[in-house]
């Protein structure tokens, strides 16, 4: 008998057995709920920061507020007043000072 002959019974058998798989089993669950336990910890970094921001959006919609409130009253003659009426001959005259 040939080494050949020896390597291709040696193959055959090894084919026939199925293969061992206890180490990998072991723990596979543990293994698996750690993992998922770990992924869903993990706060999206988008809304960490939108909480962490919050007081900042609070202070500057409140600001914008109070200026709102406390901005003097126009008299017509500002380019604001010019766009709202939609009037070209008001807004012509605005910017050519008439």
């Amino acid at each position: 008998m040939t080494g050949d002959d020896k390597l291709n019974r040696l193959f055959a058998a090894a084919r026939q057995r199925p293969p061992d798989t206890t180490r990998v089993e072991f723990g596979f669950e543990t293994r698996l709920l750690a993992r998922s336990q770990t992924e869903r910890e993990q706060p999206a970094l988008w809304a960490l920061w939108t909480w962490r921001l919050m007081p900042v959006f609070a202070a500057v919609s409140l600001a914008l507020g109070v200026w709102n409130y406390t901005a003097p009253a126009t008299d017509g003659s500002d380019w604001t007043t010019a766009f709202a009426d939609n009037a070209d001959n008001e807004l012509v005259a605005y910017y050519t000072g008439e």
